[in-house]
């Protein structure tokens, strides 16, 4: 048992997390996280197996992390990932008891995150055409993530067939497999059916038949999405712009009430011709 490889295990930990349904993003990101931990103990000249798989390797490995650099957040997920592996190897019959039991997480510093203000948004969409395909799709894809609080990928991977626009309801397969209805606004609605009616191309195939796509065709993917807000973000003066503040603003103006905010943008909108 001492000798075994820790990569095989972790790919066997992957096996039993895909066989569990856990999301491809999700085993991806706990072989990352895991396999940093056997980089870490090569480069100390040892061996990557089981017997070097303890507390005191661990805490190592935090303190090394930590020392080069590496965001308290980013340290804290890969000691999370390093204590579901030692959860699992203990569940498998592999230790006998919870290697790390009795390791804690790194505490990481608490921020409060600023929301998207309506200047903001409003210098964001000043900036966009909606006379164009791009800017119309891409005013359609702000206003939706801060009217509904759509993860990246959820807003990516939602069929068109799902938009259900009219009635004002998306059907949404969030984490976990597990679907949900996330009702929509009026403005998000305006701003989805003057992209879907005059500008949204033809899906090249069925697999395509995203609500947003690209010039081509095809599905909008995360990372295509996350470079467009970057740019645009930069380009406006609003550089911090990202689908997780979109979110973060969504929850925030969900809980103290949209007020000014969605006039401000509902009027920046209009002056558009956003109708």
């Amino acid at each position: 048992m001492a000798a075994l490889e820790l990569e095989k295990l972790i790919s066997h930990y992957g096996q039993t997390n895909r066989a569990e349904g856990k999301s491809p993003k999700t085993v991806s990101w706990y072989t990352e996280m895991l396999t940093d931990f056997v980089r870490f103990l090569r480069s100390r000249g040892r061996d990557a197996i089981f017997a070097e798989l303890s507390a005191i390797t661990v805490r190592e490995f935090i303190i090394h992390e930590a020392e080069r650099g590496v965001s308290p957040h980013t340290v804290q997920g890969k000691v999370r990932s390093l204590k579901a592996f030692c959860s699992w190897l203990f569940a498998e019959g592999y230790t006998d008891s919870n290697l790390l039991a009795n390791v804690k997480r790194p505490k990481v510093p608490i921020k409060i995150v600023e929301p998207l203000t309506a200047v903001e948004v409003e210098s964001l969409i000043g900036a966009q055409n909606p006379l164009t395909s791009l800017g119309s799709r891409n005013i359609a894809i702000l206003v939706t993530l801060l009217d509904t609080g759509l993860r990246l990928g959820e807003l990516c991977d939602l069929n068109f067939e799902d938009a259900h626009i009219e009635e004002g309801y998306f059907k949404v397969m969030g984490k976990g497999a597990k679907e949900r209805v996330v009702p929509i606004g009026a403005l998000a609605q305006k701003a989805i059916w003057r992209y879907v009616f005059h500008f949204r191309p033809d899906p090249i195939g069925a697999q395509d038949n995203r609500l947003f796509l690209n010039i081509e065709g095809k599905g909008l993917q995360p990372n295509a999405v996350k470079l467009m807000l970057n740019r645009w973000g930069k380009r406006t003066g609003v550089p911090r712009l990202h689908a997780h503040l979109c979110r973060h603003t969504y929850a925030t103006n969900f809980l103290v009430g949209m007020g000014g905010y969605a006039s401000k943008i509902r009027g920046r909108c209009m002056a558009l011709n956003f109708r």
